[in-house]
């Protein structure tokens, strides 16, 4: 399993927090909605602020942090997504590798929109909504999310803020695992231009075919360039 992806502990935040990307919005917006008590919605982002967070750490489909770790009490709280799966994971690649400024953007902390709008015409819903989250506390709450994974979800929400690469982890797969794969599809591309490039060899040999010079063998000079035009169509490296 490869290491766990550890988003260090944020310290108390005072004044206004930045209003994010719009991919981060829609995540918070997902573990809203599953929210029962609409009070936890703004106890979560006060709690997110309040620094009472340990570092939060994330594993494919997965975070937990804990609260108030250095108390008589801290209280291990867990965010759980479900994965997409490996067909899903396998067009969202291709999708990714068809424009190499998708890629670039990734790398860069952006989560270009017409790639994910792009992945979902293909049946690939990179953004999980409510029913994709899972929420669990060691509190008493009754219901979950509670106020504590709320504020555990705000925290992530910001990570992606900072690097997209957090939603993809916590949908199943590692920036490794998506940088290698891509760097497959890209090369997959020689492949294909190798098969048109021997479809263009054989139609220039059925040519010469049609052209064959009548004579008799390396005597003659027409028919010794038409076998070496053929000889290096049929094996051009060598």
């Amino acid at each position: 399993m490869p290491d766990p992806l550890v988003l260090p502990r944020l310290p108390r935040i005072r004044g206004a927090t930045p209003r994010g990307t719009w991919w981060g919005r829609a995540w918070l917006r997902s573990c809203e909605e599953a929210a029962v008590d609409p009070g936890d919605l703004r106890g979560g982002r006060a709690l997110a602020r309040s620094g009472r967070f340990g570092a939060v750490m994330a594993i494919a489909g997965m975070a937990s942090a804990v609260l108030d770790p250095r108390s008589e009490h801290p209280m291990l709280v867990q965010v759980k997504v479900a994965p997409l799966g490996a067909e899903a994971w396998t067009t969202f690649v291709r999708e990714l590798s068809r424009r190499s400024g998708h890629l670039a953007a990734l790398e860069s902390g952006d989560l270009a929109d017409d790639l994910v709008t792009g992945a979902d015409e293909l049946g690939v819903e990179l953004l999980p909504g409510p029913a994709d989250v899972e929420a669990a506390c060691e509190c008493d709450a009754w219901a979950q999310p509670c106020v504590h994974a709320l504020g555990l979800a705000t925290l992530l929400a910001w990570a992606m803020d900072a690097d997209p690469y957090v939603l993809l982890l916590l949908r199943g797969r590692t920036r490794e695992w998506l940088l290698d794969e891509g760097a497959r599809e890209l090369d997959g591309a020689g492949p294909a231009a190798a098969v048109d490039e021997a479809a263009g060899r054989a139609s220039r040999i059925l040519r010469l075919a049609d052209e064959a010079p009548a004579g008799h063998g390396l005597a003659d000079t027409a028919v010794a360039a038409y076998d070496e035009e053929v000889a290096r169509l049929l094996d051009p490296d060598a």
